[in-house]
């Protein structure tokens, strides 16, 4: 005749499958708060201040490491004027690291009395001083898809020309005034048609052979042709 037979209480199965459980609930939680982004570390920035990306960043603090979304950091400081690219880094000791690429200022954009800088593509990077940029533009404040056109064709302005533009000025649609460094005529010009200053060009070249006084501006707006404005006759001089 066999022996009593002893039966487990259901409680002490349940409680030795509960407390490995448990340990790991209390390890993940412990551990969720341990790997949170505690430091926001910006590299690459010189010419606008990194607390702006810091502050752009700040709301990443406190967040679980595995919770922090680059992607969405990295959209969060492209919203910065000077920003032109971003990649965020989250590593697991809670640092999260942001490189900055930043816009490079191109030219002095002026409406009036105010004055901002903007990136060879017309992207508006705030206030500026003054010497900030060497070009200034004029008049497009509410045409930023043709100050983006007059900026695209400076290099191609500046080649045909020979000289280094030092302003821009909007007259109308497709028209700008051109002022170029050391040269005493304005060019009134399509940007989209930089072939047209070589142009301007040669019958300046004719002008002051004959004249001996340069004009006060070109216009070479008509293809093939090139109106010459002739400059004022100085004081004691006859018309």
């Amino acid at each position: 005749m066999s022996g009593p037979v002893r039966r487990r209480r259901p409680w002490r199965r349940v409680a030795r499958r509960a407390i490995p459980v448990a340990l790991g609930i209390g390890l993940a939680a412990t551990l969720a708060m341990a790997l949170q982004v505690r430091e926001v570390r910006v590299v690459g920035v010189h010419r606008f201040p990194a607390s702006e990306v810091e502050a752009a960043l700040r709301g990443a603090l406190g967040m679980p490491t595995i919770a922090a979304r680059a992607d969405e950091l990295r959209g969060v400081v492209r919203r910065i004027a000077w920003v032109a690219d971003a990649t965020v880094r989250v590593s697991l000791d809670g640092v999260l690291t942001c490189r900055v690429s930043e816009r490079t200022p191109f030219a002095v954009a002026r409406d009036g009395t105010a004055a901002s800088l903007v990136d060879a593509e017309g992207n508006g990077l705030g206030p500026c001083g003054p010497g900030a940029a060497p070009l200034e533009i004029e008049g497009f404040a509410a045409f930023p898809e043709e100050r983006a056109t007059a900026l695209a064709a400076v290099p191609a302005l500046e080649r045909r020309w020979g000289a280094r533009l030092e302003r821009v000025e909007r007259i109308g649609p497709r028209d700008v005034a051109l002022h170029f460094a050391a040269t005493v005529p304005t060019l009134v010009a399509d940007p989209a048609n930089p072939a047209a200053l070589a142009d301007a060009r040669r019958v300046l070249a004719a002008w002051l052979t004959t004249y001996k006084l340069a004009p006060a501006r070109l216009d070479v707006r008509v293809a093939g042709r090139v109106t010459v404005l002739p400059a004022p006759p100085a004081d004691g001089e006859g018309s």
